[in-house]
């Protein structure tokens, strides 16, 4: 059991990938981005081995994409919430999100039913809706922050003219 749980558990990002996520750490913007463009490989790389009938171990390797999906996914709504709190323009990262969320979604059920990986399946669909939700809701909220930041100034700017 312990290798199986420690090979779960591996970093689904390689050497390179999290080294450009360490550069990417102060902005926002770019972090983000590099997420959603790990979790759209992973999507990738499920819809391909599915679609190859003679895909060598295809439930093993669907499983294992499947669970670094949710993992990524993951990484990328913890990204996404600690942006959300200091108020960084992720507008059109957002935007991206909800259309790639929606593609993901029909990825994740392509594979046909497994007891090997339909767990991870579920788990997976249920990541990807999460981070959905969190981007159709964070980019609202931005949508609305910006407004009244830009309300504020158009105000403080008469204030100013008016002295």
């Amino acid at each position: 059991m312990a290798p199986v749980f420690a090979q779960s558990r591996k970093d689904p990002l390689t050497q390179q990938q999290a080294e450009a996520v360490r550069e990417a750490g102060d902005q926002p913007l770019q972090r983000v981005k590099l997420f959603v463009g790990f979790v759209d490989d992973r999507a990738k790389d499920i819809h391909t081995i599915n679609a190859d009938r003679i895909a060598q171990n295809k439930t093993a390797r669907i499983h294992n994409l499947l669970n670094e999906f949710t993992r990524l996914s993951d990484d990328l709504q913890d990204n996404m919430d600690q942006y959300d709190e200091q108020h960084a323009d992720l507008r059109k990262v957002l935007k991206d999100i909800v259309t790639k969320t929606d593609e993901w979604a029909k990825v994740l059920v392509e594979p046909p039913p497994s007891t090997q990986y339909d767990f991870v399946r579920k788990t997976a669909i249920d990541s990807n809706q999460s981070a959905h939700e969190t981007a159709v809701k964070m980019l609202a909220d931005e949508e609305k922050y910006i407004a009244e930041k830009k309300k504020e100034e158009k105000e403080r700017q008469k204030e100013e003219q008016k002295r």
